[in-house]
């Protein structure tokens, strides 16, 4: 490559190595070590100084949200970096599409010279590069190739009963000889069986959460903390909101067969080895092996409690149609998902839609929006924006982009912030902990408030690191707004003559519709809806036409 326009030596020289835990044969001559010495080697021979490495270990090639990958991206962005140099392209990415984006695209125009050693690919030299779209496909087929093999795996796993979930239901533990093995937890084996107990007795799914609510009974998720197996979500603004038991919850544990001591498997799958999005799987295609744990209800008990369970579900299914936006509405006012309430009596308008915490708790303001409105007003402001999408692609992506950047800035420097708040917090509480041991070791504290203490300040820890683990991720997200507007312009050309709502549109396009309460103004009743789309988020006020 002698001759060739040296690039400017005051811009780093990206050296750039990645490894997949799933190069399996390939992954010593793929080492980190390997590539480190291969582009050093390059960079030294062909005269690039003011070398810099970018790493990812154990990161798929069809996952472009590497952390290495992106600390590259953000340096390109700022202007700092003038050459890429990798291995070899397979080692840049496996989806062919992101490979050509950034390399036809992102770095030609960032200036940034994309070097590929064994591929022989040099962008300064465009001659060279004509087999390198079909190199990028051959890629992706490797990465589509090992999803295959994973998932025959998994399914070999799941048949032979092994629990491939990295989750143990309520009401087990994980064994301490064996983590792959459950046992059983007996102080919430106890409250399932007489949630079983109730419910085949004639109570309903409310009732029995109104009854576990009322014996001030610890929640699932209560419970679970102290086994470190719950996973805080986004908190709700009501006082205390894990006291009370949900229907959802009642509903989960009569329909886990897991508690006749049996497996199952595969209940969900991801819908492509590029789309991480899981859909549900067919009962019929589940995978059950019996008998791999203890049963904490005996089979006759739960086959009873089932026939009780199927009967109420086929004679409501034959009634009610909850609508394609079912799961995708939340109230404006404390983030509760809204459920669906038919209306007998007015099947003229499909049934309405009320706020979860007033329909099953009293704890949230009375309102609700009616199905067919809801429809109508969706089913409109889909058709505005994904005709727009299609009839101004170029406009729409800079416009989703500008948008993103305008109104992400203050939420990531908040997040931001929060993220070190709670690490210093976290050190804070380490070292709390470590002179309460000293206290009880000295005798300055006794053992019964020792264990107190800590549990609290355990317990705060817990909260903390899974909220943190959500600021990252959150942080990562808001960072990557470079493809936001492309990936929903590929879902819109899957729909081009959009007549009606259906559930598919509904999933693929739409992340959340809010809905507030309806206010009176000007003597005209009215209901703000917001919806949320797929990776670009709220775009209605960008959208004039």
């Amino acid at each position: 490559m002698k001759g060739k326009k040296q690039a400017d030596q005051s811009k780093i020289t990206a050296l750039y190595c990645r490894l997949s835990r799933d190069d399996g044969g390939d992954a010593e001559s793929n080492s980190i070590g390997n590539q480190k010495a291969i582009l050093t080697k390059y960079a030294t021979e062909h005269g690039f100084v003011n070398t810099k490495f970018y790493i990812d270990d154990g990161w798929s090639g069809a996952n472009f949200n590497r952390p290495g990958f992106q600390a590259m991206l953000a340096d390109i962005e700022d202007g700092i970096v003038g050459v890429v140099i990798c291995k070899d392209m397979s080692r840049f990415g496996r989806d062919y599409l992101n490979v050509g984006l950034y390399t036809e695209m992102t770095f030609p125009q960032a200036g940034v010279r994309f070097i590929a050693i064994y591929d022989n690919v040099d962008s300064a030299n465009a001659v060279d590069n004509d087999f390198t779209p079909f190199r990028n496909i051959i890629n992706e087929w490797y990465c589509r190739d090992i999803s295959k093999k994973v998932k025959a795996g998994m399914r070999a796993r799941a048949n032979s009963g092994e629990h491939i979930t990295g989750s143990v239901p309520y009401g087990y533990k994980r064994s301490d000889h064996d983590p792959k093995k459950w046992m059983v937890d007996e102080e919430a084996a106890e409250i399932i069986r007489e949630i079983y107990r109730l419910y085949i007795g004639g109570m309903t799914f409310r009732q029995i959460a109104e009854e576990m609510t009322r014996r001030k009974i610890d929640t699932p998720a209560k419970h679970m903390m102290q086994f470190g197996l719950y996973k805080y979500g986004k908190r709700l603004n009501l006082e205390e909101p894990h006291e009370l038991w949900h229907l959802a919850s009642i509903i989960m544990i009569v329909d886990r067969y897991e508690y006749a001591g049996h497996t199952v498997s595969c209940r969900s799958e991801k819908v492509s080895y590029k789309n991480k999005k899981k859909v549900q799987v067919p009962e019929n295609e589940w995978i059950i092996t019996r008998d791999t744990q203890e049963a904490i209800i005996d089979e006759e008990t739960w086959q009873i409690a089932h026939r009780v369970r199927e009967s109420g579900r086929h004679r409501k299914v034959n009634v009610y149609d909850k609508g394609p936006l079912n799961g995708l509405l939340y109230c404006d006012i404390c983030g509760n998902k809204l459920y669906f309430k038919p209306t007998p009596k007015l099947k003229s308008h499909g049934g309405c839609y009320m706020c979860g915490y007033n329909l099953h708790y009293k704890l949230c303001s009375t309102h609700y929006i009616r199905r067919d409105d809801l429809d109508t007003v969706v089913l409109t402001n889909l058709r505005k924006v994904t005709a727009f999408a299609q009839k101004h692609e170029d406009e729409f992506v800079k416009m989703v982009e500008r948008k993103t950047r305008r109104s992400g800035e203050d939420t990531l420097r908040k997040n931001e912030k929060e993220l070190s708040e709670g690490q210093a917090r976290l050190n804070e509480i380490d070292r709390i902990i470590n002179r309460l041991y000293e206290d009880k070791v000295t005798g300055e504290l006794s053992t019964e408030r020792f264990a107190r203490m800590l549990e609290g300040f355990e317990i705060e820890q817990t909260q903390i690191r899974t909220r943190c683990e959500q600021l990252r991720i959150t942080i990562a997200e808001e960072k990557e707004t470079t493809d936001s507007a492309d990936r929903f312009v590929k879902l819109v050309r899957q729909f081009t003559n959009i007549t009606e709502l259906t559930t598919e549109i509904a999933v693929m396009l739409i992340e959340k519709v809010i809905i507030s309460q309806a206010e009176k103004i000007d003597g005209q009743k009215r209901q703000a809806v917001r919806i949320i789309y797929n990776f670009i988020g709220d775009i209605n006020e960008e959208i004039k036409e």
